[in-house]
């Protein structure tokens, strides 16, 4: 799904008139048009659902249905009857009513609405007698029971509704989004394109930003593609699909190189309660190449040369974004590797690849940084041989680094950013968890080997048995 399909359009109008130029101009521009009960209402659902078809564009039946089984059932019929892309149904129309929907649905898809983004969190414990954030959980449950396809959530419940494994598969279409530049209208719960698509939203509901953006933006054709841009700085290439950060972490998260909910001694001797095992990717020779045309892409307009990265954990990713900028770029871009030297405080490029390096587009590639020691030290020793460092690309962030901590690469890319926690602690200091474990199994320990690979943890029998269960702990606690 690319940027643009992720937009859709809130047909806010009550006439085909006033409907009419916005369709035809944005129609290529944007996934689908939302129409609403005004319109629904003032035209009638027949016409207008033809009317939208004629210029081209697909539509998101907003009717939301709220009603007995037995009528939901029959709405849903007669909606799919009009060959529709989706419809919604109100989730707390409870699981028996999102079940006739979904059973009449044929091909649609069937969107279970949670908690209006208008709703004030005031106004949402007088409705549901407690807060919209457990509402929502057991709404989208619900809506997961029934067979629904996706939910309509708020920009906030993204955040927590993807921590939550089982509701995975469902698609989250959400309102509520302005882009920095917009005013927050009537929406009390909002976020920016770019950040809701980041927390997990699958598409986007957008309103007045397009239909009346600002004087300065310029028409409702140049606000779609300033928000479908927007969109796509935080969308990867997987192959031919495209992901946000969320569906990296679960390409992460299928090969076990999450590890969470444990007690883990960090090399710098902190500790924490996750990890992210690099090495438990790399022998999954599809999800290492997705991964790295996903950073690859990053840099595809950056006339790159040379692709270097610190011996011996990032050999693998230098090789696989070489491979892909050469295929995307059409010429060949050569993967190189620095090693540590004896010393061990400084990386050296030896092997003849110093030539290569010599007065060439450097892109420096590394798996985690986590003080950007190793990273910085390649960067150093390019620049030193005369190669000019363009990029810093990495797997995943957990530092929370910045290019003033690696010598200021131009740019600095994580497919994932992550912020983990760790802290340091004398024996004095452990919890009783963490002295129990210690006493009796020691802690999980990274060990390092050579350069600036680690090793894995040692798991010393404290690890659930199904190492993806943990990817939901880990999104769950410390995105």
């Amino acid at each position: 799904m690319e940027a643009k399909d992720r937009i859709i359009v809130a047909l806010d109008v009550d006439s085909l008139d006033k409907a009419k130029s916005l369709v035809e101009n944005l129609a290529p521009y944007v996934g689908c048009f939302k129409v609403g009960l005004e319109l629904l209402t003032a035209v009638g659902a027949p016409k207008v659902v033809e009317f939208v078809h004629s210029l081209g564009g697909q539509v998101f039946y907003d009717g939301k249905f709220d009603d007995i089984p037995n009528t939901v059932g029959g709405a849903a019929k007669a909606v799919a009857g009009l060959n529709v892309k989706m419809f919604n149904v109100h989730a707390s129309a409870g699981v028996k009513a999102m079940m006739a929907a979904v059973a009449n649905k044929e091909q649609l898809l069937v969107l279970a609405v949670t908690v209006l983004t208008s709703l004030e969190e005031n106004n949402a414990h007088l409705i549901f007698g407690g807060p919209s954030k457990a509402k929502v959980l057991q709404l989208a449950r619900d809506a997961e029971i029934a067979g629904c396809d996706g939910i309509i959530c708020s920009p906030q419940g993204l955040e927590f509704l993807g921590k939550q494994k089982e509701l995975g598969s469902l698609l989250k279409v959400t309102p509520g989004v302005r882009p920095e530049w917009a005013a927050a209208g009537d929406q009390k719960r909002i976020m920016t394109p770019a950040e809701a698509i980041k927390a997990g939203a699958t598409a986007l509901v957008i309103g007045r930003p397009i239909t009346k953006p600002p004087a300065e933006i310029g028409t409702s054709v140049d606000a779609a593609k300033k928000i479908a841009e927007e969109i796509a700085t935080v969308l990867y290439k997987k192959g031919s699909e495209i992901m946000n950060e969320q569906e990296v972490l679960q390409v992460l998260g299928n090969v076990g190189a999450v590890i969470a909910n444990s007690h883990i001694v960090y090399t710098s001797g902190k500790h924490g309660t996750a990890y992210i095992n690099k090495d438990a990717v790399y022998p999954h020779t599809k999800e290492t190449s997705d991964l790295c045309r996903a950073i690859a892409e990053q840099f595809a307009n950056d006339s790159m040369e040379v692709v270097i990265a610190p011996a011996i954990g990032g050999v693998i990713l230098s090789q696989w974004i070489a491979y892909h900028l050469s295929e995307i770029t059409g010429r060949e871009v050569f993967g190189v590797y620095a090693e540590k030297a004896e010393s061990g405080d400084t990386f050296i490029i030896k092997r003849g690849y110093d030539k290569l390096v010599a007065g060439k587009n450097v892109l420096v590639v590394e798996d985690v940084l986590t003080t950007g020691g190793s990273a910085k030290k390649v960067v150093e020793a390019s620049r030193a041989l005369g190669g000019k460092i363009v990029g810093l690309g990495v797997l995943c962030n957990r530092g929370g680094i910045t290019p003033q901590d690696v010598a200021d690469p131009p740019k600095l890319f994580a497919l994932v950013n992550v912020k983990l926690q760790a802290r340091r602690m004398g024996r004095s200091g452990m919890s009783t968890l963490c002295q129990k474990r210690s006493d009796q199994h020691g802690c999980w320990q990274r060990q390092r080997i050579s350069g600036s690979q680690e090793s894995e943890l040692n798991n010393k029998g404290l690890a659930a048995p199904d190492i993806k269960d943990k990817a939901a702990f880990f999104l769950k606690n410390l995105l």
